[in-house]
């Protein structure tokens, strides 16, 4: 095995012990040992590729980031709401152990740097071609604040999600969802 193989190898131990730990422990349980111990590597291994446990972590959401795209299916309302389904995922499902592990590589610039270029980016991008897909379309007003509207629908789901601790229910996905199409949606100002 060469010396690339043998790297990417201890690689994945290393990042899949920060996923299993990280799920059995919380973020502020995790330390590098405990993940040096788990992957059956040494610190020194580690600390060669990062520098620190944000740094470690913040390898691991972005090798782990789902980067799904919203089909164009021609129906607005099916495409926003799969879109929204995208964001109810991110912010409750697989994305529960996210949020705070985030917070704590903004300490971590290169880390946030690579996450917001390699993750967040693509990401806007579909979502944003969905809205405008939309509006194209005459389902949403042509002033329409995508991003906006976006940062409004991620808003409110993280903040029910991840601060009130509720479940956001399909029928008030579908309502939002609904409020856009019959124009209840941000304006840009001329």
């Amino acid at each position: 095995m060469g010396k690339d193989n043998a790297s990417s190898g201890a690689q994945r131990k290393v990042l899949d012990a920060v996923a299993e730990l990280l799920s059995e422990l919380g973020y502020l349980e995790l330390t590098v040992d405990k993940v040096a111990k788990r992957a059956g590597v040494t610190r020194k291994t580690i600390y060669h590729r990062w520098p620190n446990k944000a740094a470690l972590v913040g390898e691991l959401l972005i090798r782990d980031a789902r980067m799904d795209t919203v089909p164009e299916l021609g129906d607005s309302r099916a495409e926003l709401r799969h879109l929204f389904d995208l964001i109810l995922r991110d912010a409750q499902g697989e994305g529960t152990l996210v949020l705070p592990a985030l917070w704590a590589n903004m300490g971590e610039p290169a880390v946030m740097d690579r996450f917001r270029r390699e993750v967040l980016a693509p990401r806007r991008q579909d979502a944003r071609a969905t809205v405008q897909r939309a509006m194209v379309r005459g389902d949403l007003p042509p002033d329409t604040d995508v991003d906006l509207l976006l940062d409004s629908w991620s808003g409110v789901v993280q903040f029910r999600s991840q601060m009130r601790s509720d479940v956001f229910l399909a029928a008030q996905a579908d309502e939002l969802v609904d409020l856009a199409l019959r124009g209840g949606v941000p304006r840009l100002r001329r």
